[in-house]
């Protein structure tokens, strides 16, 4: 389902000096273990942070900052081929990544590379979006604890983490500058 946050999902955002616990799209009055897991992830920087390319080369999170779009925020999605709700909204964050509002980098789960090479090579999407390969999840989970797919988080800038949910959703028509607040 696309057009915002299945029910019962959780948005977190941070709001200068104060964290706030937003619920959308549900009346449950307890958050899912998985979104409650990214609330400690508000504010951490992961410029030290690396992944692979998915030519399995060091893919170093810092390489955001040296980018002429170092100024732009950047969503950070953490999915696998073989994720449903993943794939539902892939083409709007490759949407997004083409709008020139954020920059999108999804990071793939799959234990291999050469699974999401094929898998990319039959998609209509894929111009606004870059790659990158995190074999078994295993830096995603210990550092970002993306528990669940898809996760996304929003980085501002200098890399900190200042936006982060659970789920599928529909990024097309996201906008930047209100999940993303100023430094």
């Amino acid at each position: 389902m696309l057009g915002g946050l299945r029910g019962g999902l959780l948005a977190v955002t941070v709001a200068p000096a104060l964290a706030v616990l937003v619920g959308l799209g549900g009346c449950d009055s307890a958050p899912n273990p998985a979104e409650a897991v990214l609330r400690h992830t508000l504010g951490q920087n992961v410029a030290e942070l690396s992944v692979q390319t998915l030519d399995g080369a060091p893919q170093p999170f810092a390489a955001l900052q040296e980018s002429p779009a170092n100024s732009l925020p950047v969503v950070l999605n953490i999915w696998a081929t073989w994720c449903t709700p993943c794939l539902a909204e892939m083409p709007t964050l490759d949407a997004l990544g083409r709008s020139g509002r954020a920059r999108v980098v999804a990071i793939a789960t799959d234990a291999s590379a050469t699974v999401v090479k094929d898998f990319l090579r039959q998609q209509s999407w894929g111009q606004g979006v870059e790659i990158w390969h995190d074999p078994r999840g295993i830096v995603t989970r210990e550092a970002l604890s993306a528990k669940a797919l898809p996760s996304t988080y929003v980085l501002n800038p200098s890399l900190t983490i200042t936006y982060a949910v659970v789920g599928e959703r529909d990024w097309a028509n996201w906008q930047a500058s209100a999940a993303a607040p100023a430094q």
